[in-house]
């Protein structure tokens, strides 16, 4: 009996330890911020939710239709994820970039050792990793494989020549986030010139 208490002591003190490190907040629809701690992202057949325990201690698990986004900060760094729905399914996205004309989200992975993805491995066609924000609210998501052809179609009319280097050194994959800001800063130098 001894060991069995033990070890519950053990399991709950890690917990919260563990929890202490990921102190968050919940956005609501009504944009009241609900403060507890974030404890885990995973991945359903529609998406994606959180388990999120308030500062009362009750445990819930939240779906991203329910809330505008969550938040916590971690080692100094401040992670912030917004609810969006895209055919068929609701994720909470992480914002990795902001921007006045276009915004980069990702989908959290189990890179992190707050996700679980093990259940998007199951899904047959997997959602893209990065996405585009851009107008009211309206996503696009960036596959891997043929990332150079959805790119140069959203860029084509905005920024052309910008569109026309995606593909070559320096405008791959890889460089994403180096493309949003160019997008970003090719935007608000025409709308400087108006």
């Amino acid at each position: 009996m001894r060991y069995i208490n033990t070890l519950i002591f053990l399991l709950v003190f890690s917990w919260t330890a563990n929890a202490a490190e990921l102190r968050g907040f919940l956005l609501t629809h009504d944009n009241f911020e609900l403060t507890g701690y974030f404890n885990i992202i995973r991945y359903a057949p529609s998406g994606n939710l959180i388990t999120f325990t308030n500062d009362f201690g009750d445990v819930y698990s939240i779906h991203p239709m329910l809330v505008k986004g969550f938040g916590f900060s971690k080692n100094g760094l401040n992670y912030r994820f917004i609810s969006r729905f895209h055919e068929g399914q609701w994720f909470f996205l992480r914002l990795e970039q902001d921007g006045r004309a276009l915004r980069l989200f990702s989908l959290p992975d189990g890179s992190d050792q707050w996700v679980d993805d093990t259940m998007l491995r199951f899904f047959t066609d997997p959602p893209p990793t990065y996405w585009f924000e851009y107008g009211q609210q309206q996503l696009l998501g960036i596959p891997r494989f043929g990332f150079k052809r959805v790119v140069r179609a959203f860029m084509e009319e905005n920024a052309p020549s910008l569109a026309g280097k995606i593909g070559k050194r320096g405008f791959r994959y890889k460089n994403i986030h180096e493309i949003v800001a160019a997008y970003n800063e090719m935007r608000r130098r025409k709308r400087r010139r108006l």
